[in-house]
């Protein structure tokens, strides 16, 4: 019976044309990738938390080696833009215990030869903090993380479908 079930699920799949963005990045990205993210003057310090997180996300998400700049075939070059906290819920005290992390990037991608992409996307992460507290540098790391990955998922489809577009045009 599980047998089955998995060969109608492929069956549908494959007959739908569906192709994971990760394959599709594949065709867009060479092996050898330089992530530059600009340092914000005003806010250095989670400037490189959304550096790490980028970084990581190339190596793990999209499988490329990260490179040095003269060393790499595409430049990702990523700009924040903006990050806010903003509180979502409020005790009986009025205190706040639940904020929205939201982050806007601005990616500009150099490729290999010599064409450039511009992408702005946007994450969001909503977390809970104790009443009456400051948000913890564990818990605002953790919501830049995870809105860095969202707006780096939001990046990837967004040019995955460019990618695919003009994989098909060739």
């Amino acid at each position: 019976m599980k047998g089955i079930l998995f060969f109608i699920v492929a069956l549908f799949l494959g007959a739908c044309g569906y192709i994971p963005t990760s394959k599709i990045a594949n065709n867009i990205f060479d092996d050898k990738v330089y992530v530059n993210v600009e340092l914000s003057l005003q806010d250095p310090r989670n400037s490189i938390f959304v550096a790490d997180t980028l970084k990581e996300m190339v190596i793990s998400k999209l499988g490329r080696k990260l490179a040095l700049k003269h060393e790499a075939d595409d430049v990702i070059n990523v700009r924040m833009n903006n990050l806010e906290f903003t509180p979502l819920i409020y005790d009986k005290n009025g205190y706040v215990i639940s904020y929205k992390a939201k982050l806007n990037l601005e990616f500009k991608v150099v490729f290999k030869d010599g064409t450039t992409e511009h992408f702005s996307t946007s994450g969001s992460y909503n977390f809970d903090i104790s009443p009456n507290s400051i948000i913890s540098d564990a818990a605002r790391y953790e919501a830049i993380r995870a809105a860095s990955s969202e707006a780096f998922d939001e990046f990837i489809s967004v040019i995955a479908i460019k990618g695919h577009k003009r994989a098909t045009q060739y």
